[in-house]
């Protein structure tokens, strides 16, 4: 019952957002392949539609030990824009045994600056555990831009992350991606993700995934496609 409470809590948020302008629209769908530390390796499907304001997602992960739990994760997120560009986003996602909400805004500061604050709580049936979120994005020429975020992870003990994502990107959405993602504990993740005409593609290395001891890296190949011209 705490799960569906705060599910309508967090959606009836939105209804005071005025709605302005209307964000891009797209499909997609990626095959990613989690090889781990431990060799339980997992297959992840996941396809996602985003009409606008909406985005919902439908993931699968097969993990290739059959004595672990695989799951069925559906996703969904409305964001909501006012007249100055700004995002209000509520969203919620199913963990197999918990629910994860996300309640955040993307603030427009100049022509050039985006403010970014959010809140998470993943709901269980025993507890709830709130990860913070405080970033920045810098954007100049196209679509280019540089982001940095301050992530606090309460899960096995805690743990700060600062992810820097840095993205080279064309009138045609074509886009090439690097992040470097220091955390405290000497641990560091990467990442180089490219997309070109409707194919995308990525490579990922964490360090203590999902914040357990566990290492992994992460081979994705997949397609997005848009559905409305970008703003």
């Amino acid at each position: 019952m705490r799960r569906w409470k705060a599910l309508l809590l967090l959606i009836g948020l939105t209804a005071a957002v005025p709605a302005a302008a209307t964000p891009p629209a797209y499909v997609g769908a990626q095959y990613r392949y989690w090889s781990f530390s431990d060799g339980n390796d997992l297959r992840d499907v996941l396809a996602y539609w985003v009409p606008g304001p909406l985005h919902v997602q439908l993931e699968v992960w097969d993990f290739v030990d059959p004595g672990t739990h695989d799951q069925f994760r559906p996703e969904l997120g409305v964001h909501l824009r006012d007249r100055r560009r700004s995002v209000y986003t509520v969203q919620w996602r199913h963990e197999r045994q918990q629910e994860r909400f996300w309640l955040g805004t993307d603030q427009v500061m100049s022509d050039h600056l985006v403010g970014r604050a959010e809140l998470s709580p993943i709901v269980a049936s025993d507890s709830t555990l709130w990860v913070g979120t405080l970033g920045g994005d810098y954007y100049w020429g196209s679509w280019n831009f540089l982001s940095a975020t301050l992530i606090r992870d309460p899960r096995f003990d805690g743990l700060w992350v600062v992810p820097v994502r840095v993205r080279l990107a064309n009138e045609a959405n074509d886009w090439f991606q690097v992040t470097v993602a220091p955390a405290s504990r000497r641990t560091l993740g990467w990442a180089v993700d490219v997309k070109k005409d409707w194919v995308r593609l990525g490579v990922e290395r964490n360090n203590r995934y999902d914040f357990t001891r566990l290492d992994n890296t992460v081979f994705t190949a997949g397609f997005e496609l848009a559905l409305t011209r970008k703003e």
